[in-house]
């Protein structure tokens, strides 16, 4: 999300979203059993109409609902991700599934999203990441303008000589941030390749951390992402399996430091490329949509790259932080 090309291309995902239809390919997935130790589902029929794809969840009969929380038994579910592609929404063995109300999410200003639970009190705020590519914010005017949180890029692992650096502009930001009275997290763009240099980059951020003093109130993020542009990477050929035991090890190294980690991920890569079973820490979850019909358990969702916030020239990613 924080390499500059990728800004382009979240633009022209934007754009490109509101021009598409529903052409999709239709893809099925086997019954499966029921998952206990979690929260209690239900499931609901979603009407297709003219503006979206819709979410096809066939009906589960009433012995799959319990009071415990369950993997859907169904037999096809697609999830529209980022408002072009429709993909295949698959069981994941082990995986949480959360119990949000899409249909208690509000816009309140065409910018700040927010999720309500029981008796309409809100259980998210509203917040916004940042790095070098935003250069000098205004963190008094970005307070103003309602943001309550803000997650800063720490620094990055070159994606090709590997050589780790902190981003130019964190330790203004993370200053500026707290001193604007904002709940401040962070996250380390990685391109590790081995257990080995996840936990090396773990060891960086505490490192940092430590030397800058300023408490950490909201996450610490592990942000594995493919190179995009043309360039050859040192991450080419990068199997899931090994980009979920990086994510381990760095969460958690993180984890044993006190602070509380978290990992940041699209649909399609927490789906098809980590094994979220396997996870057992917070999803920074990557959809830019209006509503996310992702079934699975995230604690912070980044709706959009591209808000206006003032105090910042450019666009900037937003995100809503839920309480759970």
């Amino acid at each position: 999300m924080k390499n500059d090309p990728l800004k382009k291309v979240c633009i022209i995902l934007s754009a490109l979203s509101l021009a598409l239809g529903a052409a999709f390919v239709i893809m099925t997935a086997e019954n499966i059993e029921l998952r206990k130790n979690a929260r209690q589902i239900s499931v609901t029929e979603n009407a297709a109409n003219e503006s979206e794809p819709a979410v096809i969840i066939p009906e589960v009969s009433e012995t799959t609902v319990t009071t415990e929380h369950i993997c859907p038994a169904v037999e096809t579910v697609y999830i529209y991700d980022n408002g072009i592609d429709l993909i295949e929404f698959p069981p994941v063995e082990g995986a949480v599934l959360n119990d949000y109300d899409m249909e208690s999410l509000s816009t309140l200003d065409k910018k700040r999203k927010a999720l309500y639970g029981e008796n309409g009190v809100k259980r998210s705020r509203f917040g916004i990441d940042v790095s070098s590519y935003q250069c000098d914010i205004d963190w008094e005017r970005a307070a103003a303008d309602d943001v309550e949180f803000a997650v800063i890029r720490l620094g990055y692992r070159g994606y090709e000589t590997g050589q780790i650096c902190e981003d130019r502009y964190f330790r203004r930001n993370i200053e500026g941030a707290a001193a604007a009275g904002l709940d401040v997290g962070v996250y380390f763009y990685s391109q590790a390749i081995t257990v080995e240099e996840a936990a090396e980059e773990a060891e960086y951020v505490i490192s940092v951390l430590a030397e800058v003093g300023i408490p950490v109130t909201m996450p610490v993020v592990f942000d594995w992402e493919f190179v995009t542009d043309e360039d050859p990477a040192r991450t080419d050929g990068m199997t899931g399996d090994i980009q979920t035991e990086c994510c381990k090890a760095f969460c958690g190294r993180i984890a044993e430091a006190g602070y509380s980690p978290m990992y940041y991920a699209t649909v399609n890569t927490a789906l098809f490329r980590y094994d979220m079973g396997e996870l057992p820490y917070p999803l920074w979850l990557a959809e830019y949509a209006e509503k996310t019909r992702f079934i699975y358990d995230y604690d912070m969702w980044q709706y959009s790259c591209s808000g206006v916030i003032d105090g910042i020239e450019g666009l900037v990613d937003l995100n809503i932080y839920i309480e759970n």
